[in-house]
């Protein structure tokens, strides 16, 4: 794609360029938020529209994966100022975090539009997070070309030689390099080929390579080990920053260490001080429609947040992960079609009559053949207790990640012994 501005090449070609120290954990990187004050017909013609740029410019081109979801209310934004007041400043429709591994700093896009305006202006959304991404792709590169010439110059080799480095920007030849670094996104197939796995990666399967990351790093480091690249391909690709692997294999051992004890969200349970409690209150709240009688509550010091979930499938799908962990052990990714009776249970002791069996197979009525939901709204579920409890995580300045789930294959992370629940609710689960 040729330049079409003259604004600096890590700078927006459309809309406004925040950066706050921290990530918001309720939002995913290039995902494309529409805030909750646009109209049903807008947000309508903004899913069409995402849906055509996306199909006319070619997934499988694109450095990014892009996915497009609707808020149905604002997230809590009390550790990150400069985004909340920009957001309300510009009384913008859409937030999109940026994939940018080599800044410190988190990046987001904001884009207020017209309805006449969409297509233009979606587009060059697009175009901006594929040349900022691409930008700081190049930075990382070129750092490396300076710090190993000829290490760089070797895996570069063979695809200066082809004919498609010369069609490209330099930076676009990234992910067709031999060295793993230059591949941006692990192909989850090829990783479960690697790794000799059929069907999904489960929760226990992710969780033990988390724990093998740093002997990973150094047998990785020592003789290109396959098995063990294949894991940093898929526990990095999970944090969306493929590019860390030659910062990695280039840290000390104390650095090392530092990292693997702030990405893995199990360290992350044991040194955390903040409960969960699910407390009877005896009443359905009028006002927030997913407040039954049973409610989420979590506890920090002398701190007490009550979670306001927007779904009522959401939370009693999230008792289910919740219970399930308070009772045991080691936890895996649950089978979620096979808790038909424990849902509708719950659901009717949480809000009365309205838990059915076709509720729920409604809720699950399409999975692909890796266990992944296709149907609309158990996706919007996951999304809504990543939202829902990230609010509250956010008000306490606790991190989110062990306490919410990406998808159907995660689990939770938090400690056993930091969940309380209600006898008869786990009596329901039984």
């Amino acid at each position: 794609m040729k330049v079409i501005d003259n604004s600096p090449i890590d700078m927006p070609t459309i809309g406004q360029l925040v950066k706050e120290k921290f990530a918001v954990g309720q939002l995913a990187d290039c995902c494309l938020y529409v805030l909750p004050s646009n109209t049903p017909a807008f947000v309508e013609e903004s899913r069409n529209v995402f849906d055509q740029l996306l199909k006319s410019m070619g997934e499988k081109q694109l450095l990014n994966q892009y996915d497009f979801e609707v808020l149905d209310r604002m997230p809590v934004f009390d550790n990150h100022p400069t985004l909340s007041n920009a957001i309300k400043d510009e009384k913008c429709q859409f937030v999109m975090p940026l994939n940018t591994p080599s800044e410190a700093d988190k990046q987001y896009l904001l884009l207020r539009t017209e309805k006449n305006k969409l297509y233009s202006d979606l587009a060059l959304l697009f175009y901006t997070s594929e040349r900022i991404s691409k930008h700081c792709i190049y930075e990382l590169l070129r750092q490396y070309a300076l710090d190993t010439p000829e290490d760089f110059c070797g895996n570069a080799k063979e695809t200066i030689k082809s004919e498609k480095f010369w069609k490209n920007y330099f930076v676009s030849m990234a992910s067709d390099m031999s060295h793993p670094t230059f591949g941006m996104r692990a192909s989850l197939p090829k990783i479960r080929e690697a790794l000799k796995i059929d069907g999904i990666i489960t929760h226990q399967q992710k969780s033990k390579m988390m724990d093998r990351m740093m002997e990973n790093i150094y047998k990785y480091r020592k003789n290109k080990d396959q098995k063990a690249e294949a894991e940093l391909n898929y526990v990095l690709s999970s944090l969306d920053i493929e590019s860390l692997k030659l910062l990695l294999t280039k840290m000390s051992k104390r650095q090392l260490e530092t990292f693997c004890k702030t990405a893995n969200p199990k360290v992350l349970a044991e040194e955390s001080t903040m409960t969960l409690e699910v407390k009877y209150v005896g009443k359905i709240d009028p006002t927030f429609k997913a407040d039954g009688k049973y409610r989420l509550f979590l506890h920090k010091d002398y701190d007490q947040i009550q979670v306001h979930f927007g779904l009522r499938d959401a939370f009693v799908l999230y008792l289910i992960y919740i219970i399930d962990r308070h009772e045991r052990d080691t936890v895996d990714t649950l089978n979620i079609k096979s808790y038909r009776s424990q849902f509708v249970d719950l659901f009717k002791a949480v809000y009365g009559d309205d838990g059915t069996e076709e509720r729920f197979d409604k809720l699950v009525e399409h999975y692909d053949a890796q266990g992944n939901p296709q149907q609309a709204q158990i996706k919007h579920c996951y999304s809504d207790i990543r939202m829902s409890v990230s609010d509250g995580c956010e008000k306490l300045r606790e991190l989110p990640s062990p306490f919410i789930l990406s998808d159907a294959q995660d689990h939770l992370y938090v400690l056993k012994n930091k969940i309380s629940v209600p006898q008869d609710l786990i009596d329901m689960m039984k």
